[in-house]
C-alpha cells in the first residue's frame, strides 16, 4: 500500500530512506513486518477503505481540522482507530498515536525502543500538520471541539464530556443527483447519508459529504404542495424513508429495551438567513414499521412552523438547555410532535438523550406511539433557495 506523497511530505525521508533519516531501514525483519505493509505486524494494518486506491486513508487523530498522517486498523475491523508513527526514521511505522497528542501511545514489541535520530520528522506535529484538504477522501474530521457540554434543562443534569469534534470519518463523495445516497462511518459505526430532494419544486443542489460532516454548497427550489420543503438533505443511524443505515448503529431498537440514545450534532449557517430549519427527525414505529414522529428544531426559520399547532410555550425539558415551544399535530396521517427553539434563537450545536425528550412528550399526553425507535436523523428543511455553504460539522449517534 502507498503514502500520498503530496501530503505526506513529512514522510519523504521514509520513501527515499535519505541517509540522515536512519542507517537502514526494519522493512522486512522477520517476525517485525512480514507483509510488507511498511507497520510493524503486531500493532495492526494500514488501511485503505474509502476510496481503495491504492493508497494509505489520512487521519485528522487531533481534530483541528488538518489530516496527519497514515490511519491504522489495530483491531482488524478495517477502521482507522490510530495514526502511524517512524519515530527514527527508518522505513517502518513502529509506534501509534491513539489519543491525538503527537507522541507513541503504543510501541511494537517485536523490537527495541528505537533509537533517537536527530532531525527525524516522526509525525506532522513536529512540522505544522499536512494541512489537506478534507474532500480528497479516507478518514479525517473536519470538527475541532473538545469542549464541555452540560445537559441542561429542568433536571440541571451533571456536566459531560461532549463527543462533537472527536470522531473519525470514513466515506467521502460529492453528488448533484436528485437522490444521492451514501453509506459512511464515524469512529466505526455505520450511518446513511441521503441528499434527498424530494420536493416537487425542487430545483438542484450540489452536496459533499465526508463520515458524518456533509455541506450543502448550493440547494435551490420552492416550497411545494401541502406547505413540502425543497428538500431536507439528511444524514441518519437506522430505518429511515425506507432505508437502512449500513452496519449496527443500534436502531432500531425497543423503547422498553434502550437505556439511552444519545445524539450530538454541530452545524453552520455561514450567513443563510433564508427559509431553512435545522432539525433532528426521529422515526418512532411498531417493529419497522413508522407510527409517529418526533422533531427537535435548532433554527426556527422566518415565514415557516412546525406542523400542527403550538402545545405549549417556555417548555423546560430535561437535557435540553433554555426554554422551548412544543407544537403537535399530524403528518402524513401519523403524529407528530416537535420540540422548537423560538425564531432567533438558533442554537449551532447540541447533544441530548432522545429518551429524554421522549419521556417528557409522554409526561405532558402527547401522542407518540410506536413500540420502537427506527431512525435518528439531523438535516436542513429548505423550503425556499436559495442555500449556500451550509455546513454539519459533526454528527453521531450512541445507543445503548
Amino acid at each position: 500500500m502507498a503514502l500520498r506523497p503530496q501530503r505526506f511530505y513529512f514522510l519523504l525521508c521514509i520513501v527515499a530512506l535519505l541517509p540522515a533519516c536512519g542507517s537502514s531501514s526494519s522493512k522486512g525483519l522477520p517476525g517485525l513486518d512480514t507483509n510488507q505493509d511498511t507497520i510493524a505486524d503486531d500493532l495492526g494494518k494500514l488501511v485503505d477503505a474509502d476510496p481503495k486506491d491504492g493508497f494509505a486513508d489520512e487521519v485528522d487523530i487531533n481534530h483541528d481540522g488538518k489530516l496527519d498522517g497514515p490511519g491504522v486498523d489495530t483491531d482488524n475491523d478495517g477502521k482507522v482507530d490510530a495514526l502511524a508513527l517512524d519515530t527514527d526514521c527508518d522505513g517502518l511505522f513502529e509506534s501509534l498515536d491513539t489519543n491525538g497528542d503527537g507522541k507513541p501511545d503504543l510501541r511494537t514489541s517485536r523490537q527495541d525502543a528505537p533509537a533517537v535520530v536527530p532531525g527525524c520528522k516522526s509525525n506532522p506535529f513536529d512540522m505544522g500538520g499536512s494541512g489537506g484538504s478534507t474532500s480528497m477522501g479516507g478518514s479525517t474530521s473536519m470538527a475541532g471541539s473538545t469542549s464541555m457540554a452540560g445537559t441542561g434543562g429542568s433536571g440541571g443534569g451533571a456536566t459531560v464530556v461532549s463527543q462533537l469534534g472527536k470522531g473519525i470519518y470514513q466515506g467521502t463523495g460529492s453528488s448533484t443527483d436528485q437522490y444521492a445516497e451514501a453509506d459512511i462511518y464515524r469512529d466505526g459505526v455505520g450511518y446513511k447519508f441521503i441528499a434527498n430532494g424530494w420536493g416537487d419544486q425542487w430545483k438542484s443542489h450540489s452536496i459533499s459529504w465526508n463520515g458524518t460532516s456533509f455541506k450543502v454548497a448550493s440547494l435551490n427550489g420552492s416550497q411545494g404542495a401541502n406547505y413540502s420543503p425543497a428538500g431536507y438533505p439528511t444524514m441518519f443511524c437506522g430505518l429511515y424513508s425506507m432505508k437502512q443505515s449500513i452496519g449496527g448503529c443500534g436502531l432500531p431498537g425497543a423503547v422498553t429495551a434502550l437505556k439511552s440514545v444519545r445524539t450530538g450534532w454541530r452545524w453552520q449557517a455561514n450567513g443563510n438567513t433564508g427559509q431553512y430549519n435545522a432539525a433532528w427527525d426521529i422515526w418512532l414505529g411498531n417493529g419497522n414499521s413508522l407510527s409517529a414522529y418526533l422533531m427537535v428544531w435548532l433554527r426556527d426559520p422566518p415565514g415557516q412552523q412546525p406542523a400542527g399547532a403550538a402545545a405549549t410555550a417556555g417548555a423546560t425539558v430535561t437535557g435540553l438547555p433554555g426554554t422551548w415551544s412544543i407544537w403537535t399535530g399530524n403528518v402524513n396521517g401519523h403524529p407528530i410532535v416537535n420540540y422548537v427553539k423560538s425564531e432567533g434563537q438558533d442554537l449551532p450545536e447540541l447533544e441530548f438523550d432522545v429518551m429524554d425528550v421522549y419521556r417528557d412528550a409522554i409526561k405532558r399526553g402527547y401522542n407518540l406511539p410506536g413500540s420502537n425507535i427506527i431512525a435518528v436523523a439531523v438535516g436542513y428543511e429548505v423550503w425556499n433557495g436559495p442555500i449556500t455553504n451550509l455546513v454539519t460539522d459533526d454528527f453521531y449517534v450512541d445507543v445503548k
